[in-house]
């Protein structure tokens, strides 16, 4: 049976979809935080334009989290939600991004859901790669902006190569997003069994 795609439901939160979405969000923050990602990603982009392409690649690392909190309550609004989260909390542990880690976040995510909205939840493990390799394009973008990586790549053609690696890596943290979400799924985190954007949304308990 088909259902109509209500694009509104996408965008709704339950209570168990707001609990999920900061735990995520918080366990992404506290792994960025000790691992010093800050200071690595600006020691990296220092290293010029295969710094930069190195970038690309694992930027899409950081998404996987919140795409498999996608996964378990089939709303895309989880992405935005959860990337704020992240990024509130690296702010507030004096990060000295501070407040622009939210656009670094928030850009990318809402380019992401916004895939998942118009794929209308069409293509299981492809949705997800696709939707994070949207995302990891569009956060390299909002790196290119923020920190004035155009001048600091050297070229555009180094740019486009790095959006087309960041693309690569998307499709392929997106798939691994989509498992890490099954298995936490089989693990026992409260789950839906199909979008409420199509008329479903009960409840699985493993």
């Amino acid at each position: 049976m088909s259902f109509a795609y209500s694009i509104r439901q996408d965008f709704k939160l339950d209570t168990m979809d707001i609990v999920v979405a900061v735990l995520l969000g918080v366990i992404q923050a506290v792994i960025e935080i000790f691992t010093l990602l800050g200071f690595l990603e600006r020691t990296v982009w220092a290293t010029g334009p295969l710094g930069f392409a190195l970038y690309a690649f694992y930027n899409g690392t950081t998404w996987i989290l919140f795409y498999a909190g996608v996964f378990l309550r089939k709303r895309a609004v989880i992405v935005v939600l959860a990337v704020a989260v992240t990024a509130l909390v690296r702010w507030f542990a004096g990060d000295p991004d501070g407040p622009v880690l939210m656009f670094y976040g928030l850009f990318p995510a809402t380019l992401g859901a916004a895939t998942i909205a118009l794929m209308r939840w069409r293509g299981g493990k492809l949705l997800f790669s696709v939707a994070c390799a949207v995302t990891s394009v569009a956060n390299q973008i909002a790196m290119f902006v923020g920190m004035g990586g155009f001048q600091l790549v050297g070229s555009s053609t180094w740019a486009a190569i790095s959006m087309a690696i960041a693309a690569a890596g998307g499709l392929l943290w997106g798939f691994v997003a989509w498992h890490l979400g099954r298995g936490l799924e089989h693990a026992g985190v409260p789950s839906l069994d199909s979008p409420p954007a199509l008329g479903g949304g009960q409840v699985e308990h493993a």
